[in-house]
């Protein structure tokens, strides 16, 4: 399927092709005549180990017990999928890069702003609380209208409009297709909160306390439901239970066990057992 907005200039196919070709992975930037898009390249889907992976994940966090096919979704169908995604949150209202052109091979974006993760560099300790207060906010008023992102990392956010607008990008994991709705989101607030872990400079316990801001921050906009709250509550659950098991032993020597530990507390201290 080829679309091409008249609302956006799409750039040439030699400079796309060319950008491309350049690139070391399958998002680039492409540039022409002083201006500048964001495209992505058609790839295959995840290996079947790697789909049966997501998949036995999904039913250890949240009980859910996926199809195969979905988590394998790649080529010129993902990047549809992601297209059409992307069109109905920007019909929607929300704030979302548009689609300028779908393509074979291609899905070419205008741009939507500067990486979150770029601006939080520049931030003092408290300005990057408050800010990712403000994206764990504002991702509660996004559920709140029954949507979800399904690809809710700090990184697949970007600041627009003198950092007043928050966009929203990387909508091609099909998980509608997966779970319901509530599993969706919960997905979407583990994923906020894991990849903030990821910042440098911050104490396991300084951490602990800036993820449990955010999750009081999204909890302040929007009360999870009662099918969210099963969610939370089983994650919360099963990553207690892999800490007391191998805490012990991961903690020390791998920077990701002890960063989804401390996902694991925060979960406690703001969901207890039998709910919020």
């Amino acid at each position: 399927m080829n679309s091409v907005s008249t609302e956006f200039p799409s750039p040439t196919k030699a400079a796309l092709e060319a950008a491309a070709a350049a690139a070391r992975g399958r998002a680039f930037r492409v540039r022409e005549d002083g201006q500048q898009w964001f495209a992505k390249k058609a790839v295959p889907g995840r290996s079947r180990i790697r789909a049966l992976g997501g998949r036995m994940l999904a039913r250890l966090m949240l009980g859910e017990w996926p199809s195969l096919s979905p988590l394998m979704l790649g080529g010129q169908e993902q990047i549809e999928y992601e297209a059409a995604r992307l069109r109905a949150l920007r019909e929607a209202g929300e704030a979302v890069p548009a689609v300028v052109s779908l393509q074979p091979g291609y899905l070419v974006l205008a741009e939507g702003g500067q990486p979150l993760g770029r601006v939080l560099r520049d931030k003092t300790r408290e300005a990057q609380a408050a800010l990712l207060c403000w994206v764990a906010q504002d991702l509660a008023r996004f559920h709140g209208r029954g949507l979800w992102h399904g690809g809710a990392q700090l990184r697949n956010h970007l600041l627009a409009n003198g950092e007043r607008d928050l966009v929203r990008i990387d909508f091609e994991e099909p998980l509608d297709r997966l779970m319901p709705l509530a599993a969706r989101q919960v997905v979407d607030l583990y994923l906020l909160i894991h990849s903030t872990t990821a910042l440098k400079g911050y104490s396991e316990a300084a951490m602990r306390a800036l993820c449990g801001r955010m999750v009081r921050a999204y909890l302040d906009v929007r009360a999870p439901e009662p099918a969210a709250l099963e969610y939370l509550e089983r994650g919360r659950r099963v990553l207690g239970a892999l800490e007391t098991w191998g805490g012990w032993f991961a903690r020390p020597v791998s920077k990701d066990a002890r960063r989804l530990f401390v996902t694991s507390a925060v979960l406690a201290e703001v969901v207890p057992q039998g709910g919020v």
